[in-house]
């Protein structure tokens, strides 16, 4: 195995549903299974895409059949789902430090560091945010 990456959300969500990024998403993932990279994420992450696609369902984009088809197929794609005990009181901390209005971006963050890996996110305000103090936070568009 060659290391891990972490994943948000914001990723998992490009890999469901056809949108600016889908490309890059399918791009990154093939050139880690290549490496052997391992893809983990913590357990947030299918109550946040969940989200997304009810957002997308009622925006018509989706029903919520096929968005409910679409979690079932991300939770049964090859990610570690990971909560080390120390995760929540670190996203805290982070989201505190990077003035975020809410802690769920920050538990990503504080899982590539505790495994000491790249975090990849499709959300470019988050990147914008904690790439200056967090240079292992990568954004979909540069890769």
């Amino acid at each position: 195995m060659n290391g891990e990456v972490v994943v948000d959300a914001s990723v998992a969500v490009k890999w469901l549903v056809r949108e600016v990024y889908s490309d890059q998403a399918e791009i990154l993932t093939r050139a880690w299974v290549r490496q052997g990279t391992r893809i983990i994420a913590p357990y947030l992450m299918p109550v946040e895409v969940s989200n997304a696609l009810l957002r997308k369902a009622r925006e018509r984009r989706i029903t919520v059949e096929s968005a409910a088809a679409l979690v079932e197929t991300l939770v049964n794609r090859d990610i570690t789902m990971w909560e080390p005990p120390d995760l929540h009181s670190r996203a805290l901390q982070l989201a505190e430090i990077l003035d975020q209005s809410a802690v769920y971006d920050s538990h990503y963050l504080a899982l590539a560091e505790i495994m000491d890996c790249d975090l990849w996110t499709a959300d470019e305000r988050f990147h914008r945010a904690a790439s200056p103090r967090f240079p292992r936070v990568r954004w979909i568009g540069e890769g």
